[in-house]
């Protein structure tokens, strides 16, 4: 008997201090997993700001030396009536390729349709976009005819389900997209399904604790900026990506 109360001490103790380092192990998992993601955010709004940087200097930027190189040639050659015709059409030309390069910039920034008229109407709009410009046929689905967001919940929610369809055009070879947007009391319900290849959300975890998959922290940091929660689901006949987002 003594004996047997020993093993069953040293059995529990055992079993105790393995479920203890378990725990530790899934606690530091998701320490990790937050710390990529909290890393994430900060990558993707450097990252943006690097392109709205780079478009200003690149393609403004020419424009502007361009309209001034031509503001000293009419200068030089005023007297001749000819060339100065020839430079200020040059420039009216310049003119208006900067404001549409500006006009892009800032729709890029924020979506004019998405600011006029919300949030489902340029979630439409993306979708007619991708079908136009690819093989892929994507529908969208949605009775919600009155839906009001935050504003800046809406931009931060229209980007991370571009994001999640830019994933799958990019790596799921699927040719047939569903968006499915419902609104059930406090929450608004986002279905993505698709036929291609899937992915499930403990594969997610483990390339984002990889540093893997760029696009996907960008999902997740964008999910938390929202206080969505986004779910992936893999079964054999279609993949689906979920996005539960709480509104007021």
């Amino acid at each position: 008997m003594l004996t047997l109360a020993s093993f069953i001490i040293v059995f529990v103790v055992f079993y105790q201090k393995r479920s203890l380092e378990h725990i530790n192990k899934l606690k530091d998992s998701e320490n990790l997993y937050q710390k990529k993601l909290l890393e994430a955010t900060v990558e993707v709004t450097e990252r943006e700001r690097e392109k709205i940087a780079a478009n200003v200097h690149d393609d403004v930027g020419l424009s502007l030396n361009l309209l001034k190189l031509n503001g000293s040639k009419i200068k030089k050659h005023k007297d001749n009536a000819e060339k100065v015709e020839e430079f200020v059409d040059a420039n009216s030309v310049l003119i208006e390729e900067t404001y549409q390069l500006i006009r892009s910039i800032a729709n890029d920034l924020v979506p004019s349709t998405l600011s006029k008229l919300g949030f489902l109407k340029e979630i439409s709009i993306l979708c007619r976009r991708i079908s136009k410009s690819s093989n892929i046929n994507i529908n969208l689905i949605s009775d919600e005819k009155d839906l009001q967001l935050d504003k800046k919940k809406e931009i931060h929610l229209y980007r991370l389900c571009k994001e999640i369809l830019n994933n799958i055009i990019k790596h799921a070879n699927s040719n047939h997209i569903e968006v499915s947007v419902v609104r059930i009391n406090n929450k608004l319900l986002i279905d993505i399904l698709h036929n291609g290849q899937g992915i499930d959300n403990n594969q997610i975890k483990d390339l984002i604790n990889q540093n893997k998959g760029i696009g996907l922290k960008s999902i997740f940091s964008r999910a938390q900026l929202t206080g969505s929660i986004v779910n992936y689901y893999v079964n054999s006949n279609e993949s689906k990506v979920t996005i539960e987002t709480p509104i007021t």
